[in-house]
Formats: C-alpha cells, structure tokens, sequence
C-alpha cells in the first residue's frame, strides 16, 4: 500500500507541494494517535510541518499552538532525547539553514545525525575537491 503527505509549499520549491511518499506502511499509519504517526513517519517530516505548519490551518489561536506543540514534540521527541540531544538537533537545522543551497541539498542527502558529522563531511568533500574552503562555497552539484 502506499500513502501520500501533502506538506505546505517549502522556500526550496516555490509553488509546488512538498509530497512525501510512505510505501509499505501499515493501516495504523491513518491513525492519528503520536505513537503510530512516529512508526510511520521521519522526523524530517515532523520538522518540515512543524516549520511550515500556518495558523490558517487551525480553527483557532489555542488550536494553532496546540498543533505547534505536538508538531514539535513529534520532531523532538522529549521523551526519548535529552536537553542536550534536542539542541543539537536545532544547532544542526540553524547550520544547514545558513549553508549555500548546493552544500545543504548535498548533506540532506547524506543525512548526518549531529552538527559535528556534518562538519566532517563538508571538510571530507573539500579533501575530495583536493582545494581550500573556497572552492567548497562554490560547489556546483
């Protein structure tokens, strides 16, 4: 079976849907309960409709922040990451964020878990590049 997200427009793709596809997911994935949403979905996709998530879509101001809340709990999982973890994962989104478009399209790809993976695998594709920091900036993929 396959079932589609339909996620608000990104800065990345201007007009057009973000569409995340889950393939061979089970029947619980409909279910709206947080357990069974994390089973079927990434936290990239709790991130991204967290961050993307609009006021227009709620019947109001206490549902809006309700929504808000449990998108980011869903994301962040508290109860499974420590203070510590969870800023991590804030440094690492703010530090993807300020990148040049190429170097973050390439580390979304490469999926590290914290800032200092990232930060390796940027200076091992600049050892790759066989240049200074420069020519990274540069990058065309």
């Amino acid at each position: 079976m396959s079932e589609s997200t339909f996620l608000p427009q990104t800065s990345e793709e201007p007009g057009s849907i973000l569409v995340v596809k889950m393939e061979g997911k089970e029947e619980s994935c409909n279910q709206e309960s947080s357990l069974h949403l994390r089973s079927c979905y990434s936290p990239e996709t709790f991130r991204l409709q967290f961050r993307h998530f609009g006021y227009q879509e709620s019947p109001g101001p206490r549902e809006a922040l309700n929504r808000l809340r449990e998108l980011c709990g869903l994301w962040l999982r508290p109860e499974v990451y420590t203070k510590r973890q969870i800023l991590e994962l804030l440094v690492l989104e703010q530090f993807l964020a300020i990148l040049p478009e190429e170097l973050q399209a390439w580390l979304r790809e490469h999926q590290p878990e914290n800032g200092e993976e990232a930060v390796t695998m940027l200076e091992e594709l600049e050892k790759e590049l066989d240049g200074p920091a420069e020519q990274i900036k540069t990058l065309e993929l």
